[in-house]
């Protein structure tokens, strides 16, 4: 960040400094006074002018000079949260894109993390600050939103088999036009595929500073309770986390888990679930104390640990938000008129068959893979409607 390019501004009590959703340009320094973040849900967003912003669910207070706020939303594109002058304060404006937050934390990891710490303790309190509806309303959010991952890295994956087969290519090139596809590279797909090349990469060579874990189906890879003094990135297979018999979500290849302990340490101390190998996996496994090593050698593992941090605090934050029927918003978003998650697994599955029985490319697996993914996706909403209904009752 060039000291050259930034400007101080002062803004009075109730001013907005960038609202929720526009397009992320720049980032804030505060130098006095407070900030206050507010978040309205997403429905409301289009018609919420800066007096319905203002009174949005309260995600944060800023009080402390030097406090970086807006880093997130560069990162990611778009503010998650609106900024208001909670007094009268200055700040220092430093007009920011994702390519110069990306650089900056590569140049400095120690600002990496303090922004990856921001996003944990904003993850835990918004996590805390969630009522019952709103916590099944986010299994659903999670099962839903990985079935869309899913359908993108099966497309991902057959693509990077193929090999320059231009009939399988052609194929896939629909695929990847759907909103389906588009939905799960913007829920972290592509993030978590990035990440999981940097593990495989570093997971056997002198420069991963933990040690590689095999695990066989069912094998427990932590269990609730637990210290949470190291972080284990999954290099492949899937892993259930589990509260009790309950599934509260699926972990993928290249995502994260233990992370929160690491970043906030004494704070954040225990693990909260149990998480099972639900398949033969392969975790990289980094003691606490020498992430920090592991993030200096591969400052893209910090980029998209904190890419992945903000979705997560968004999706969290937006349910917090949905203060009357977080069930039924769930619903509008997977279920809703503009969602086509069945016509595109379909219409992926009838390429590939055409593919097995004109050319005998070998996607059997593949149409199989498919076949669960439109199943489970049915079962979820079937799930999801007969809860509204009780609610409703």
């Amino acid at each position: 960040m060039n000291p050259r390019t930034a400007r101080v501004f002062e803004f009075a009590p109730g001013e907005v400094l960038y609202r929720q959703g526009a397009r992320a340009d720049r980032a804030y320094v505060l130098k006095a006074g407070s900030l206050r973040a507010t978040v309205v849900a997403e429905k409301d967003l289009p018609s919420a002018d800066d007096g319905r912003l203002s009174r949005g669910q309260g995600v944060g207070l800023y009080s402390q000079p030097g406090t970086f706020v807006g880093c997130e939303g560069v990162l990611s594109g778009h503010y998650i949260e609106t900024l208001i002058a909670a007094d009268t304060c200055q700040v220092i404006e430093l007009p920011l894109d994702a390519p110069g937050i990306m650089s900056t934390i590569t140049e400095d990891v120690a600002f990496g993390l303090s922004l990856a710490r921001m996003l944990a303790r904003r993850l835990v309190s918004a996590n805390k600050n969630l009522g019952t509806a709103q916590r099944v309303a986010g299994r659903f959010t999670r099962e839903l939103q990985g079935l869309c991952a899913d359908f993108y890295n099966l497309v991902q994956r057959i693509g990077e088999d193929a090999e320059g087969e231009d009939a399988v290519l052609q194929a896939l090139s629909a695929a990847k036009r759907t909103a389906t596809h588009a939905a799960g590279e913007a829920g972290g797909a592509e993030v978590a595929k990035q990440t999981r090349r940097i593990m495989a990469k570093v997971v056997d060579t002198a420069e991963m500073v933990g040690t590689r874990l095999q695990l066989k189906k069912g094998d427990l890879l932590c269990r609730r309770g637990d210290p949470g003094n190291t972080v284990f990135v999954l290099v492949s297979g899937r892993m259930s986390v589990r509260i009790g018999s309950e599934q509260f979500g699926i972990v993928r290849p290249g995502e994260i888990v233990g992370e929160i302990g690491a970043l906030l340490g004494d704070e954040e101390p225990k693990r909260i679930a149990d998480v099972v190998a639900e398949e033969p996996c392969v975790v990289g496994v980094i003691p606490v104390e020498r992430f920090p090593q592991l993030v200096q050698r591969q400052p893209k593992l910090l980029i998209n640990l904190c890419k992945l941090l903000t979705l997560r605090v968004r999706s969290f934050e937006q349910l917090g938000a949905e203060t009357e029927d977080a069930l039924r918003a769930v619903a509008i978003r997977f279920a809703g008129p503009g969602t086509t998650f069945t016509a595109d697994v379909n219409a992926l599955r009838r390429a590939l068959e055409a593919l097995i029985a004109d050319n005998g490319v070998p996607l059997q697996q593949e149409v199989e893979a498919l076949q669960r993914m439109e199943e489970r996706w049915q079962e979820k909403l079937d799930e999801l409607n007969e809860r509204i209904g009780a609610a409703r009752a």
